[in-house]
């Protein structure tokens, strides 16, 4: 029974070491057809500038790896000699492993996975242009009863415009947020939506409060912070 307990033990602490180690950096794999022994250019959206960098491509897979504080954009190009042939694919950074896998000749074919972070802003993102794109509609039979000069249907449709925009979006930022309150995905999502110029300082402070004091302390929270303070500064 001991040597069995032993061996559970050992079992247990190196999986959590595995699991420390997994998440102490990133390494992106990538495994894309047409690529072939080309480069990538990596440009890193970071600490409001942009950082690059390269990758080197053989028989169509590439690795890259390092460490990052917090998540952030990046876009990988392809480089063809001195110039871009262009974008192969752009998401979010955090440390984790990360795969790339599709076609660089069809760009809607490419594939990342292993980020969480790109993967809860990017189900956000959609299902916010699902929104976004009722809020077009609208807003052209807002713009076809302005013209006529139909101010009752230009109201009631005003009306369902502002609902689109500053509850049903702002709310669903709001629903990820706190959904996400305890990782930094939850603070960064205000950064890259489409929405914060819609957003109030009571907005802002909402959002702040809902995140753990942890998430408060990241620059992403931080930023948030600054959203409702600069005008008591």
């Amino acid at each position: 029974m001991k040597i069995i307990t032993v061996l559970v033990l050992t079992t247990l602490l190196f999986g959590c070491n595995t699991q420390e180690k997994k998440l102490d950096g990133f390494i992106i794999k990538g495994n894309v057809k047409n690529l072939n022994n080309s480069k990538l250019l990596v440009l890193k959206f970071v600490n409001g500038g942009i950082e690059g960098d390269s990758i080197s491509v053989v028989n169509n897979k590439f690795e890259y790896s390092g460490k990052v504080k917090e998540p952030y954009f990046i876009q990988l190009l392809i480089k063809d000699g001195k110039s871009t042939k262009g974008k192969l694919t752009e998401f979010m950074i955090e440390n984790s492993e990360i795969h790339i896998e599709g076609n660089s000749i069809e760009y809607d074919s490419i594939k990342v996975s292993g980020s969480q972070s790109d993967k809860i802003l990017k189900e956000y993102l959609e299902k916010d242009e699902v929104l976004n794109s009722k809020w077009d509609l609208l807003k052209e039979e807002y713009d076809k009863y302005l013209e006529s000069n139909d101010s009752i249907n230009r109201k009631k449709t005003g009306k369902k415009l502002n609902k689109i925009l500053q509850i049903e979006r702002v709310g669903l930022l709001k629903k990820y947020v706190a959904n996400n309150s305890n990782t930094t995905v939850g603070a960064l999502l205000p950064s890259f939506c489409t929405i914060e110029n819609t957003l109030t300082e009571k907005d802002f402070k909402e959002i702040y409060n809902t995140l753990s004091q942890q998430i408060q302390k990241t620059n992403y929270g931080q930023r948030i912070f600054g959203k409702f303070n600069e005008t008591n500064e």
